[in-house]
């Protein structure tokens, strides 16, 4: 699956305000919208990217992370909350840098 950016889906700059991506968001799911488009699979497609983009980017915290990681931002959130970011050095099983190193210690 290619990697979408979610401004290009609204049609706006990365450095736009979360004014400028709620107009962008309501001219474009008012044009895509399933009830204006019936039957029509690839407008109601767009019309739930369209919805996806704007919860994104207009809550900053999911905005910043996005920015951040792209499309990755959600296991990014997942892997900062259980702070899994850093590896530890611990040679575990196989000589190599690894996060199961602590595993490793306790069990063996």
């Amino acid at each position: 699956m290619a990697a979408k950016d979610l401004y290009a889906v609204l049609g706006v700059g990365n450095d736009a305000s979360t004014d400028d991506i709620k107009k962008a968001y309501k001219q474009l799911a008012r044009q895509f919208h399933p009830d204006l488009n019936p039957g029509n699979d690839e407008a109601y497609q767009k019309f739930q990217l369209i919805n996806e983009a704007n919860e994104i980017l207009t809550d900053p915290d999911k905005r910043n992370k996005y920015d951040r990681y792209g499309d990755n931002w959600k296991l990014a959130e997942r892997f900062e909350k259980e702070g899994q970011w850093r590896v530890e050095d611990t040679a575990g099983a196989f000589g190599r840098r690894s996060f199961f190193g602590k595993l490793w210690r306790k069990h063996f």
